[in-house]
């Protein structure tokens, strides 16, 4: 599969080493509005081309990584779904419900892939913990919690500073709604959303309280503040927790009062998506049965709703 990723920032040189290491994979080029950028990045990994993204469109490349600043997602996908091109786009994709329809439903119409890269669910640690809850290692669920909070994770050019288009709930709490989604198999009950979100300023920090069919669940994020980050499943003869667990595979775990680590090696963070979006690619799947469009619908669903919310918190 020839790949081509959109866009030079500092997450394409991880998403670059890492389809390096997929077999299937023929990284063939960078684009960028930048050229000069785009020239940098194709020598730093022995790409054959690079260009602006009509270079690319027009070319016979079978697929698109778009990394790049991510209100600008919403017009590359469609530029390249209308070109043909399967598409992988990193998260969070878009910012609402109807752009997010839209698109998948003109994937279907050119006959090509979308998926969003929420590279957490693809890992095996996840994988790993999502067997254990499925085979009642830790007896029935009674709540679930994820965070990711770093203070100073965004420098202030990010786009999360945008009160138009940002605040940290729609990126980082992606990762905390997605994971706990792909574990719990659906989308949850919003109970409560707090942050310290302003008119005039997007959120650094945020809290949501949620309920999957009853069972409760939290996803905390900041920018501004430093936490525990974490995923965390309690059940009624155990838990199971994995920090940073959208990156790394220890899973430390309890079972009555005895405590163990399983260690599940990780090639690397961004390889697991890729490798599986190569592969329905080559099987001419036009859908992905980890992250569909109701995967990413379900995920924006919860962190738009952060538009319509303002106070709760003091901003600190």
């Amino acid at each position: 599969m020839k790949l081509v990723i959109f866009g030079c920032g500092r997450i394409a040189n991880r998403i670059a080493k890492s389809a390096k290491l997929v077999e299937t994979i023929d990284l063939a080029g960078f684009a960028s509005k930048d050229i000069e950028k785009a020239k940098a990045y194709c020598e730093t990994y022995d790409c054959r081309d690079y260009g602006n993204y009509d270079h690319f469109l027009s070319g016979d490349v079978d697929a698109v990584y778009i990394a790049g600043y991510n209100p600008g997602h919403y017009d590359l996908i469609r530029l390249c779904l209308e070109h043909q091109k399967n598409v992988i786009c990193e998260k969070p994709m878009l910012f609402d419900v109807r752009q997010t329809e839209e698109v998948f439903e003109l994937a279907e119409k050119n006959g090509v892939l979308l998926m969003e890269a929420l590279k957490s669910v693809f890992l095996p640690s996840i994988a790993e913990v999502k067997k254990m809850m499925k085979e009642g290692q830790i007896g029935e669920i009674k709540s679930i919690s994820a965070s990711f909070m770093r203070a100073g994770h965004h420098p202030q050019t990010h786009w999360i500073h945008d009160l138009t288009t940002g605040g940290v709930f729609k990126d980082l709490g992606s990762y905390c709604i997605g994971t706990m989604n792909f574990l719990m198999d659906g989308r949850p009950k919003l109970l409560k959303l707090e942050s310290d979100r302003t008119a005039e300023v997007s959120e650094s920090t945020a809290y949501a309280d949620l309920s999957y069919g009853g069972i409760p669940a939290r996803a905390s994020v900041s920018n501004s503040l430093d936490g525990d980050n974490h995923l965390f499943v309690e059940g009624d003869k155990g838990s199971i927790r994995v920090k940073n667990y959208w990156k790394e595979g220890r899973i430390e775990y309890r079972i009555g009062q005895e405590t163990f680590v399983k260690e599940v090696p990780l090639i690397s963070d961004f390889y697991y998506e890729l490798k599986h979006f190569a592969g329905l690619c080559d099987a001419g799947k036009k859908m992905s049965d980890v992250m569909s469009d109701k995967a990413s619908l379900d995920i924006i669903a919860v962190t738009s709703q952060i538009d319509s919310t303002v106070g709760g918190l003091q901003r600190g």
